[in-house]
């Protein structure tokens, strides 16, 4: 290996580099496999109530009300018959904010005109589907929302409204 002066030559060192590179491409490969054996992640129905934000108190949402929650990115309305759905605030067209009119009971965007009804179905396009809506959990009086798993959806049904 070496010559006799004591020094490397110069092919051992490369050969020496060449393994070293190799296995270091290696373990780097070996951590990649690694990791996407065990991330796996979270299935939905392994949800902790830990991971749900406290919206409120189920009493400090009238029958019929809208309320904001702008940092959340939604709005929580209680229908008439005391149904729940949180809707993101996020317009299915092109992601613009929408705000609710209080005068024309509905929810409007800014960018585009789309418009949505108090259950958040399209009431004028371009949006192409309802705005998405927020799983929500009731517990102990108060109202818990999944803010990690919007649903998206073609229309309005009653399942996706939550009673108390």
């Amino acid at each position: 290996m070496n010559n006799s002066s004591g020094k490397t030559t110069r092919r051992n060192f490369i050969r020496i580099l060449w393994i070293a590179l190799i296995s270091i491409s290696l373990l780097e490969i070996a951590s990649v496999i690694l990791a996407f054996l065990t991330s796996g992640g979270r299935k939905s129905g392994d949800r902790k109530l830990q991971e749900l934000k406290v919206l409120g108190s189920l009493d400090d949402f009238a029958k019929g009300s809208v309320t904001p929650f702008r940092s959340d990115r939604l709005y929580l309305v209680r229908m008439d018959d005391g149904g729940l759905i949180a809707l993101s605030l996020k317009c299915t067209h092109l992601g613009c904010a929408v705000t609710w009119n209080k005068d024309s009971g509905e929810f409007d965007c800014p960018c585009h005109a789309s418009s949505f009804l108090r259950n958040g179905e399209v009431s004028n396009p371009p949006a192409p589907r309802p705005l998405d809506f927020f799983p929500l959990v009731i517990e102990g009086g108060l109202v818990k929302a999944d803010l990690k798993n919007p649903n998206k959806r073609n229309s309005f049904q009653k399942s996706q409204l939550t009673y108390a």
